[in-house]
C-alpha cells in the first residue's frame, strides 16, 4: 500500500506543513488507544488554525470519517470517505487523498477559510503522492490491473492522465521552475529506478537513471536529493545528489533511517529502533551530529 508522508512542496526551505510525519513509513496511520481498540489519526493544524483528523468508521469497513474543526466558527464538521485519508496543505487549499479500495481512490479539495468541500476527483489505482504547483494539482498512482504508473494532472477544472511506464510505482513528485520531477521505483526487484522530468506541456523531456530505488525527492539549492527506499526489502541506506543543471550524480551511504526534515543546510534522519537522530550536512556530505530522542508516539 502506498504511503504518502510529506506534505506540500519538497523544496527544502518549505518546512511548515500541515502534516510532517516523524516516521515516513507510518505516516497517516492510525493512533490506537491504550487498549488497542478504536483509533483516531494524528491531529494536524493548517495555517488557518483549523484542525484535521480522521477515524475508521468500523473495524470491518473501509470507510473513514474525516473530522475538521472550523477554528473561525468553533464547530466540528465531518465527511465519510472510502479508504485511509492522507492530509496535504497547500497555499490555496487542503487536499485529502483517500486510498479507496486499491482499484480506485479519491482526492478531495477543501477550502481553508470556513472549511468546506470544493471538489472531488476520482483516480484509478493505488494513490502514491500529491503535489500542487501554481494551482495545478499532480497525483501519482499505480494501476495494478494495467501494471501502469500514472500521473494525473488537474488543471483548469480538467483531469489529464499521463502514462509513465510499467513495473514501476511513481513514488514522489517535485515541482521546480516549470518542470515536474516524478520518481519511479520498481514494483519488484530490478528496474526501472529513475526520475522522469516533464515540461510545461506535460511531456517527458529528460530521464535520470538511478542506482537506488527512489522514494522521496527534495530540492537542495540547485540539486535534487533522492532518498532511497527499496519497496521489496524496506532498505533505506543511501541518498543521491543530482545536479539539476549537469545531471551529475553522487551517491552517499547513510544510516538505515527515515527522513524527518530536509533543509538547505542539512538532513535530519531518525533511526527508529535505537531512537537516534542523525544530522547530515549537505555541504560536507557527512553526519555532523548524533543524539538520542524521546519516544514521540502518543495516544489520543
Amino acid at each position: 500500500m502506498a504511503k504518502m508522508y510529506k506534505l506540500s512542496s519538497r523544496a527544502a526551505e518549505k518546512n511548515q506543513s500541515l502534516y510532517v510525519s516523524h516516521d515516513p513509513e507510518q505516516a497517516g496511520n492510525v493512533v490506537r488507544n491504550e487498549e488497542g481498540a478504536f483509533a483516531y489519526s494524528d491531529v494536524f493544524m493548517d495555517k488557518q488554525k483549523n484542525y484535521w483528523f480522521s477515524k475508521k468508521v468500523e473495524d470491518q469497513s473501509n470507510d473513514h470519517k474525516i473530522f475538521i474543526f472550523d477554528y473561525k466558527n468553533g464547530c466540528l464538521k465531518s465527511q465519510t470517505v472510502k479508504g485511509q485519508p492522507n492530509f496535504y496543505e497547500f497555499d490555496p487549499c487542503v487536499v485529502v487523498a483517500c486510498e479507496g479500495d486499491g482499484s480506485k481512490g479519491s482526492v478531495l479539495i477543501f477550502s481553508k477559510d470556513e472549511p468546506e468541500l470544493m471538489k472531488e476527483w476520482k483516480v484509478n489505482g493505488y494513490l502514491w503522492e500529491v503535489e500542487m504547483n501554481q494551482d495545478v494539482l499532480y497525483i501519482s498512482s499505480y494501476i495494478v490491473e494495467e501494471d501502469q504508473a500514472v500521473l494525473y494532472i488537474i488543471r483548469n477544472g480538467k483531469k489529464k492522465r499521463i502514462n509513465l511506464g510499467s513495473n514501476m510505482a511513481p513514488t514522489d513528485i517535485l515541482c521546480h521552475e516549470n518542470l515536474v520531477y516524478v520518481s519511479g521505483a520498481p514494483v519488484l526487484n530490478g528496474d526501472p529506478k529513475k526520475i522522469m522530468v516533464l515540461n510545461e506541456k506535460d511531456k517527458v523531456v529528460t530521464e535520470y537513471k538511478l542506482s537506488i530505488s527512489p522514494r522521496a525527492l527534495y530540492q537542495v539549492d540547485d540539486q535534487l536529493l533522492v532518498y532511497e527506499l527499496d519497496l521489496a526489502t524496506g532498505k533505506s541506506e543511501r541518498i543521491v545528489y543530482i545536479d539539476m543543471k549537469t545531471g551529475e550524480q553522487k551517491e552517499h551511504e547513510i544510516p538505515h533511517s527515515k527522513i524527518v526534515e530536509c533543509t538547505n543546510d542539512s538532513l535530519s534522519l531518525l533511526e527508529q529502533n535505537s531512537k537516534t537522530l542523525y544530522i547530515w550536512d549537505h555541504c560536507n556530505r557527512r553526519i555532523v551530529n548524533t543524539q538520542k530522542v524521546a519516544d514521540q508516539s502518543k495516544v489520543i
